[in-house]
């Protein structure tokens, strides 16, 4: 009996148990405990599951403030590098395109804007004009306006064109940034002439595309252009390159060096349009210019009708040597090579009498004579430090040096040009021509050769520039020259020969064949040197093309 209620007792207990498990508090508690439904365990059969637990909610605020805090971390870390190499840029354009330093950093870097977009395309592309031309534009807008970079800048007055301004107020780097801003800007407007400005949608297009009355037929749009503009929304883009130039030449407080540049310029623009009396006009008033520059002269520099240099004045300045070497050759493109021919022999013997050696200016002898500090330190500093702006060009009122590559091959184009003008001119004088062209190819030649790897490696370098047009506009020269004479010398072959045969007779013949072997050995002569010229080429064209390969950017280092 004992033995049977210890049987009982024990599966009593095991039933409590097992109905605890399974949520029966409530159905077992003897003392009354009321019914609660929050105070009974969970089972996972009847959905009641906690996913959101105290512990979790904790992780997950760590993990969301953890992702913020790395995402503002490299956030950070990619403007900083981006700020770096913005800075790194710059620098590197400050230093190839120097800036006045009393200009403001959007000003500047808009100066260096403009000048990279001009000078260093990207890759593979030709130079965006429209992007030149509108930042030099917005330099400008900043160089005139009085509350950011144009303090004690004031209108030129009612005697000047419209829009000059005054600018002898300013420094000299002030002025002389503002001369090469203009400059530049009037360049970039050549090539944006007729482009016009869409105001409903702030587009600019190229000419001839727009729709109106005085455009009965545009012309198709280019790829990346949408919707034709019309006449009405539509004014011109920017200011025309005569007005520009025109208020360069009339602006106060610029040298008169300053004022041939924009003259010369002027004049080309002139030309190129078809303009040429107004450009003959602007040419005579460059030499003008610089030949009144030095008033205590013996004689006068030059003869005023036939622009001819005179010896009894003395060696020239460098002012009337560029104006007259741009006078002269623009008479010979005219045709009028009578004019051109005297001047340019007169040109070629001054530089040849200049002296060896320029005068060494005032600036210079001052820069020389400072102590120059080659420590380390002194060398970290200067690199951290911001690059001191150019001094000041000469003003052109000396006589140019001849002890450079730009002068020699100076005189090398003045060669080509005198051989070109003979070989022209009369059949008796071509062959002298030839010979002063082979001459100025030889020159140029030897100069390049001759140029050191670093001022080669410039692309802007004065010299390398000269040397190589004159090297390729000689070879040419050459090639047509000589390609001329041989096919003359073998027309004159034939016919000889075709009257020869006609006539009949042994007589006949044998003088036919006497005087064929003279012709032959002309036409051979000229085929022979239509061979050297050949070699002569295919020699030049490693100093001709630049065969560096292009830079490949940041990026280089991800790229195979």
């Amino acid at each position: 009996m004992r033995s049977r209620l210890l049987l009982v007792r024990r599966a009593g207990h095991l039933k409590l148990q097992r109905n605890f498990t399974q949520s029966t508090v409530a159905r077992i508690d003897f003392r009354g405990r009321p019914r609660l439904p929050f105070l009974a365990v969970p089972t996972t059969h009847a959905g009641l599951v906690r996913y959101l637990t105290t512990d979790r909610a904790a992780k997950l605020k760590y993990e969301i403030k953890t992702g913020i805090k790395y995402t503002g971390y490299v956030w950070i870390a990619g403007l900083s590098l981006l700020a770096a190499y913005f800075a790194i840029a710059q620098e590197g354009l400050e230093r190839r395109y120097p800036t006045p330093h009393e200009w403001s950093f959007r000003t500047r870097m808009n100066f260096r804007g403009g000048n990279c977009a001009r000078y260093e395309p990207p890759q593979g592309k030709v130079t965006d004009w429209l992007q030149v031309a509108w930042w030099f534009e917005q330099a400008i807008n900043r160089l005139h306006d009085p509350n950011i970079d144009g303090k004690d800048v004031k209108d030129a007055g009612h005697e000047y064109p419209p829009g000059t301004k005054d600018v002898t107020a300013k420094s000299e780097e002030w002025r002389r940034g503002y001369f090469m801003t203009l400059m530049g800007y009037a360049k970039a407007v050549e090539y944006m002439e007729g482009w016009v400005l869409d105001k409903s949608r702030n587009i600019c297009f190229p000419p001839g595309t727009m729709i109106g009355p005085s455009n009965p037929f545009p012309k198709p749009l280019p790829p990346g252009f949408k919707g034709a503009p019309r006449e009405e929304d539509c004014v011109p883009r920017f200011d025309s390159p005569d007005d520009i130039y025109v208020r360069i030449l009339s602006t106060p407080g610029f040298t008169n060096r300053q004022r041939i540049e924009a003259g010369l310029a002027y004049a080309s623009w002139l030309e190129y349009k078809g303009i040429t009396g107004p450009a003959s006009i602007v040419f005579e008033d460059a030499v003008r210019l610089a030949a009144t520059e030095r008033p205590d002269l013996p004689a006068e520099p030059l003869d005023n009708k036939t622009y001819v240099l005179n010896d009894a004045a003395g060696p020239p300045s460098e002012n009337l040597i560029t104006t007259l070497t741009a006078y002269a050759t623009f008479r010979a493109r005219q045709g009028d090579v009578s004019s051109a021919l005297p001047i340019l022999v007169s040109l070629l013997k001054a530089r040849r009498s200049l002296p060896a050696t320029p005068p060494i200016s005032l600036t210079a002898s001052l820069d020389t004579s400072k102590p120059k500090n080659d420590s380390p330190f002194s060398k970290l500093t200067n690199f951290f430090a911001p690059p001191p702006y150019p001094s000041p060009p000469p003003d052109g009122t000396s006589p140019p040096g001849r002890d450079n590559a730009l002068s020699t091959c100076q005189e090398a184009a003045l060669s080509m040009h005198i051989g070109e003008i003979m070989f022209a001119t009369s059949p008796d004088s071509r062959e002298e021509g030839l010979a002063w062209t082979r001459d100025a190819v030889d020159v140029a030649e030897e100069q390049l050769h001759k140029l050191p790897q670093a001022a080669y490696a410039a692309l802007d370098n004065p010299a390398r520039v000269a040397c190589r047009e004159c090297l390729a506009a000689g070879l040419a020269n050459w090639k047509a020259m000589v390609g001329k004479l041989a096919r003359e010398e073998e027309e004159r072959r034939k016919k000889q020969q075709q009257v020869g045969d006609g006539r009949g007779g042994w007589l006949s013949g044998l003088w036919s064949r006497a005087g064929g072997g003279v012709q032959a050995e002309a036409v051979n002569r000229w085929a022979a040197e239509q061979k050297v010229i050949e070699e002569r080429q295919r020699r030049a064209r490693d100093l001709l093309e630049d065969m560096r390969p292009p830079g490949r950017g940041i990026l280089s280092f991800v790229q195979a």
